[in-house]
């Protein structure tokens, strides 16, 4: 919760970390660990920076509630410290010690740390670890027992009062977070290659739209995969598999890619019926994805024949601009095979190829909670099954 009043107050990441000292992706871990407990979007991205969402605005006023709570608690404790304490003795903090609280609070109302641990969900030692370390961040004992009983001491009552205080908040909050959870609402910002975004992403949107109609798409380009664990993006649709713990890869589809030209172009050039022909008396136009992707067999034969071949016309990381210059006849590419059913001026050349590059849907493991990014996920997985790419 500190973390989130923290990234609320300075509108945006990077600056709550600093007001923080905390690193970057740790705030940034934290924000999505509490978006996943609260299955909510917090803040959304604007040209001034995050804004909280209705759900983070609902969360904001009990963040704030609970630490005016907790500031008035530790001034009380802080007092009965004395003022003579040491300078080296740490000032009092409940940073950190949320489980802390709820046990006392439990201890507090049961009287026992028995049925304490129980009503929190520990083990008995784990209850009195987490009790100790509330008290030792604090610097007081918070209660006694004589004859049976727990008597809180001041330190406590003031603590007592206070914990009171966030519980309460934290009930409001969850009570109005539990109206705005289930509504897939709200912006998606899909990372993807221009040639997934136009061919397959773009083009299916519409689907989307009828069964969500409060969700928005931000489509970004992006030639490769975006860090997502830093909110750059919330999806990604590409042709790179990530290696992050933290990020969930899903196998979408696969394209298939083979040589075609514009009908105009093999007129004036004739077909090449071999590959030597190909790479001997044609131009050539090629993305640097091909050319990268040498685990394909046939995209390496394609790489070979077009590194430091003097008839390569244009070498491009668009693929719609490879497209256009197909289009227009300029030479001879690889694209993929759906192509052919959109524009009927281009022609498959007859060589043997099956080159085939698997793309993924990727995402960070706490977005699956929230209703808007489910919906996306879910659908994308859907629409990518029944266009026969999965």
């Amino acid at each position: 919760m500190r973390v989130f009043l923290a990234v609320a107050r300075e509108g945006a990441l990077l600056r709550g970390a600093k007001a923080l000292d905390e690193p970057l992706s740790s705030v940034h871990r934290q924000i999505g660990a509490l978006e996943s407990a609260l299955s909510a979007q917090l803040f959304t991205r604007s040209s001034t920076g995050l804004k909280p969402t209705p759900a983070g605005h609902s969360l904001l006023n009990t963040a704030e509630t609970m630490d005016d709570a907790a500031a008035t608690a530790l001034q009380t404790v802080t007092a009965l410290r004395g003022a003579g304490r040491q300078p080296q003795t740490p000032a009092p903090t409940l940073n950190g010690q949320w489980d802390g609280l709820r046990i006392f609070l439990a201890y507090a109302r049961t009287g026992t740390f028995v049925r304490a641990a129980a009503e929190a969900g520990m083990s008995f030692e784990t209850a009195r670890r987490h009790l100790y370390s509330l008290e030792h961040a604090l610097g007081l004992a918070l209660s006694t027992r004589s004859r049976g009983a727990i008597h809180l001491t001041p330190a406590g009552d003031a603590l007592h009062t206070a914990a009171l205080v966030m519980e309460a908040a934290v009930a409001d909050a969850n009570r109005s977070l539990a109206g705005l959870n289930q509504r897939p609402e709200g912006l998606v910002r899909i990372a993807t290659t221009d040639g997934l975004g136009a061919f397959w992403v773009t083009p299916r949107l519409e689907r989307l739209y009828e069964r969500f109609p409060g969700l928005g798409v931000q489509l970004q380009y992006r030639p490769h995969q975006p860090d997502l664990a830093n909110g750059e993006a919330d999806l990604w649709i590409g042709y790179s598999e990530p290696q992050a713990k933290a990020l969930i890869r899903m196998p979408l589809g696969r394209i298939d890619f083979r040589p075609v030209a514009s009908r105009s172009y093999l007129a004036r050039h004739g077909t090449p019926w071999s590959w030597d022909e190909l790479a001997s008396d044609h131009w050539l136009l090629t993305h640097s994805y091909y050319t990268e992707h040498s685990d394909d067999p046939d995209f390496a034969r394609w790489g070979r024949i077009c590194r430091g071949s003097p008839r390569v016309r244009l070498e491009t990381d668009l693929s719609m601009s490879l497209l256009a210059a197909t289009v227009a006849g300029h030479g001879i590419s690889l694209q993929p095979s759906g192509v052919l059913d959109q524009h009927d001026t281009l022609a498959l050349v007859d060589l043997p190829c099956a080159a085939t590059a698997p793309f993924w849907l990727v995402y960070h493991e706490h977005l699956r909670h929230i209703a808007r990014y489910r919906a996306v996920i879910e659908e994308t997985i859907a629409i990518m099954t029944q266009a026969g790419l999965r």
